[in-house]
């Protein structure tokens, strides 16, 4: 499951716990691997929209990927 392939997928084991227009957020429960550095991750945050602003309240390193329709999604590491 760690491929960029599959990230839709991948969301079904992940847990929602955000959704507005422009983003939406899973939290990783069961140490999924990330699919750019292999890690596990805490966070997939998946941009609805070309443009879209985050405000991260903590210091943490960001994994991203674009999906083959152009989504871009960040994967959190705490």
């Amino acid at each position: 499951m760690g491929s960029v392939d599959d990230l839709d997928e991948m969301k079904s084991y992940l847990t929602p716990r955000e959704e507005n227009e422009a983003t939406a957020s899973y939290q990783n429960t069961t140490a999924i691997a990330c699919p750019v550095c292999e890690e596990s991750f805490d966070y997939l945050v998946v941009c609805k929209h070309d443009e879209t602003s985050l405000s991260l309240g903590k210091v943490m390193n960001l994994c991203t990927v674009t999906n083959d329709d152009g989504r871009l999604f960040l994967f959190t590491h705490e």
